[in-house]
């Protein structure tokens, strides 16, 4: 409550400068220590003849989950008034003012990104780059370790877990995943009911994953192998033997072309752990390492503990689960995006929002 307390005080204090309207009054209004009942504050706004009161939340967090639940509420509430919903918060991304005008909900950030429509007012201010970025504080879900309770809860999401329980099945220690169920609850990406855990909104969750996330985490191990296509690239390895003791998965391209193939590819990439089991591979492939013109990318992964999590076996040949697939090409300059979107469409989707 105290970094909301102190979005709220800023804005106060620098109203005329964040919006610089000459004649604008706006008169803020604490509400009634009641969450969930009432708006974080009202805000009485005055300019020549016009009368009206915005209904506020303060957004102190950038959790798409809250910000999703903001809204909501917000426009819950003011749904029998003539009151119009506004949202505060330290910055509103180019991607949120763009949901925020969908949703019909005016804003105001503290680096001066404004948008009020009402009746015969019209601000918009809109462009300014963050100038309070957040430190970030706490634990952060979606590190290596902490990664595989998202990833069991996300796959099961109608379940109450247990703390012991989650822990037995990702192998961690029940003392860390309680710390971090700590974190998801606090980031509105969990609920509990008694002392079990449940997922909340699995595609806010997905959502703040792909910001955080990049492939580019990962160390690439370049080589051409000679083949006529990435398609023959795979025939190659299905045919080689492979021991269990190497672990490998196919993502990006080649690993959803056989998930659910959508978007040309003409790299083959495949995590593998250990830089000593990528020159298995090379011998038996004959690869040949390269700087330009590879076709062959190993990844040694930055989730070492959880990049094999749910990993799948199609047509004889290991491939990372659809939703590690779903962050690698997220943000892959070629085609990736819509790699990606086809695959929540067409896998996710159903797992996720059913």
């Amino acid at each position: 409550m105290n970094s909301e307390l102190k979005i709220i005080d800023y804005i106060r204090e620098h109203i005329r400068e964040l919006i610089p309207v000459e004649g604008l009054k706006i008169q803020f209004e604490m509400a009634p220590d009641k969450e969930g009942v009432y708006p974080d504050f009202k805000a009485k706004v005055s300019y020549k003849e016009i009368r009206f009161v915005l209904a506020g939340a303060v957004l102190s967090q950038q959790s798409a989950s809250i910000f999703n639940a903001k809204i909501s509420f917000l426009k819950s509430y003011i749904r029998q008034k003539s009151e119009i919903p506004f949202l505060i918060s330290r910055y509103f991304s180019q991607e949120r003012i763009k949901q925020c005008k969908k949703e019909g909900v005016c804003f105001l950030d503290m680096s001066g990104n404004v948008f009020i429509k009402s009746k015969g007012l019209y601000i918009e201010r809109i462009g300014f780059p963050n100038r309070f970025p957040e430190k970030r504080m706490g634990r952060n879900p979606f590190s290596d370790k902490a990664s595989l309770i998202l990833r069991a809860i996300l796959f099961d999401k109608d379940k109450h877990w247990g703390i012991r329980e989650i822990a037995k099945v990702i192998g961690l220690d029940p003392g860390f995943v309680s710390r971090m169920a700590k974190e998801l609850e606090k980031r509105n990406y969990i609920y509990r009911i008694d002392s079990k855990i449940r997922i909340k909104d699995p595609k806010s969750v997905i959502e703040d994953w792909v910001r955080e996330y990049s492939y580019k985490k990962n160390t690439e191990l370049r080589f051409f192998c000679l083949s006529k296509n990435p398609d023959e690239i795979l025939q190659k390895i299905s045919e080689i033997y492979v021991p269990d003791k190497i672990k490998y998965a196919l993502s990006l391209h080649a690993g959803a072309n056989l998930v659910s193939p959508y978007a040309l590819f003409n790299e083959v990439h495949i995590y593998i752990l250990k830089q000593m089991d990528v020159e298995w591979f090379v011998e038996r492939l004959k690869l040949r390492k390269v700087q330009e013109g590879a076709n062959l990318i190993f990844l040694l992964p930055y989730y070492k503990h959880s990049i094999f999590y749910g990993r799948q076996k199609i047509k004889g040949l290991w491939v990372v689960s659809d939703l590690q697939l779903y962050l690698d090409l997220y943000n892959y300059p070629i085609r990736g995006l819509e790699q990606a979107e086809h695959i929540y469409e067409k896998r996710l989707k159903k797992i996720l929002e059913s």
